[in-house]
């Protein structure tokens, strides 16, 4: 499991769930079958694992699929038009009835909204094919516009890209050091951003060193110091201000750079990118869950690596994540240990912790913290069922279960995982 796996299983556990047929739009494609007929040219209409009620004037048969149009979504209900076209296919049939060029990537895309129920227009399938530019594995394009689509985000170019940057395989660590380089470049002495950029990026790096992290405090200030610098709640400190605040962290640095260096900044764009996708991931005004990913840049025994973290739970009335229950997943890459998942559920403030890791010594180390672990969990209110190593080796199939299981919630909590 590799932080883009994590990010995939993410969006992936997103399903067409009954509380979006409320916000379906008109215009917006959907394909199903009708499983009743019912008076008053209404009928229950299947589409994938949910069911609806609708209008639709149209003869149709309950033993055939069809694409459906939203025409409408208001006090009257869902009102239906069945897309006439001809196709063996689904995907043909609405190629032929929009008159779209028979590509690769098209098909992928008709394909891959159908198969997981994904809602959308015309337009959006328009702009999505001119969006993809390259013929090679294009699934985290197509992960990033499910996303779009069933989160209901601006359906621009910059919202994709971002979430398209969010699945880099290359780790953000990497990316950093690559732009301080780069920025190294005489031709840019004379441009005033250049420096601020290459300072910010440094003290990044000099900051966040796990060696000297020994409390919980010092987690959480390690954290919070990390969001500050990154940028990652920049736009919120600008609304809560009123008025523009100096650049005193990566993504307004790295925003006035590339206004700056014009198009030397492409290549600053990136992360820029990278960053913007974690904030969107963060973004859902209508669901009754909250999740975050973030993937941060840690000095851990004098090498540079990425923590990456997600969390996810139940809002609480003020819209936060209810700490009392959440599931909490934590990865990170280390030199000895290799790929390291610790995943941590909560239930009532009882925790339940498994650690994947194929080192097979982990196993004799855990018991000899695990009473330092349960005093200091106590000590804040909780109290540890268990602490279970698996190795990934023998239990992929169900590592890759648990980490996509839309039942469970999500969180990561970095104190903790390193703790252990």
């Amino acid at each position: 499991m590799s932080p883009v796996q994590i990010f995939q299983s993410l969006f992936n556990t997103e399903s067409f769930q009954n509380g979006s047929l409320v916000s379906l739009k008109p215009g917006q494609l959907l394909y199903g079958r009708v499983e009743k007929f019912l008076p008053n040219d209404t009928a229950i209409i299947q589409i994938g694992n949910v069911k609806l009620l609708a209008h639709v004037k149209a003869s149709l048969s309950t033993t055939d699929h069809y694409w459906f149009e939203v025409r409408s979504n208001g006090d009257d209900g869902i009102q239906l038009k069945v897309v006439e076209g001809q196709g063996n296919q689904p995907s043909h049939l609405l190629e032929e009835h929009f008159k779209l060029s028979e590509t690769k990537i098209t098909g992928q895309l008709l394909q891959s909204f159908l198969e997981r129920n994904v809602p959308f227009t015309k337009e959006q399938l328009r702009t999505s094919i001119t969006w993809i530019n390259h013929d090679g594995d294009i699934s985290q394009e197509i992960t990033a516009l499910e996303w779009m689509m069933k989160k209901d985000l601006p359906f621009t170019k910059q919202t994709f890209q971002s979430l398209v940057a969010v699945q880099e395989s290359a780790s953000f660590s990497s990316q950093l050091e690559e732009i301080g380089r780069y920025l190294e470049d005489p031709k840019f002495a004379s441009f005033k951003t250049t420096e601020p950029l290459k300072q910010m990026i440094a003290t990044i790096f000099e900051n966040h060193i796990i060696d000297k992290v020994s409390t919980g405090t010092d987690v959480k200030q390690m954290l919070q110091s990390m969001v500050h610098q990154l940028g990652l709640e920049y736009e919120k400190e600008v609304k809560n201000t009123q008025k523009l605040i100096e650049l005193h962290s990566l993504k307004p640095l790295l925003m006035s750079a590339i206004h700056e260096l014009g198009t030397n900044g492409r290549e600053l764009e990136p992360v820029l990118n990278r960053l913007t996708g974690m904030q969107l991931i963060a973004q859902d005004p209508i669901g009754q869950m909250q999740q975050m990913v973030m993937q941060l840049p840690i000095s851990f025994r004098e090498t540079q690596t990425d923590v990456t973290l997600q969390w996810s739970g139940r809002k609480t009335k003020n819209g936060k994540i209810d700490p009392d229950y959440c599931r909490i997943l934590f990865y990170l890459d280390l030199q000895n240990l290799k790929q390291t998942v610790v995943d941590m559920q909560i239930q009532n403030k009882l925790i339940h912790v498994s650690v994947l890791n194929d080192t097979k010594e982990i196993e004799s180390i855990v018991p000899v913290l695990t009473p330092t672990l349960k005093e200091k969990l106590e000590n804040l209110g909780y109290k540890l069922s268990f602490i279970k190593v698996i190795p990934f080796s023998e239990n992929k199939k169900m590592v890759l279960l648990r980490i996509n299981s839309s039942n469970v919630l999500s969180e990561y909590y970095q104190g903790v995982d390193i703790k252990i």
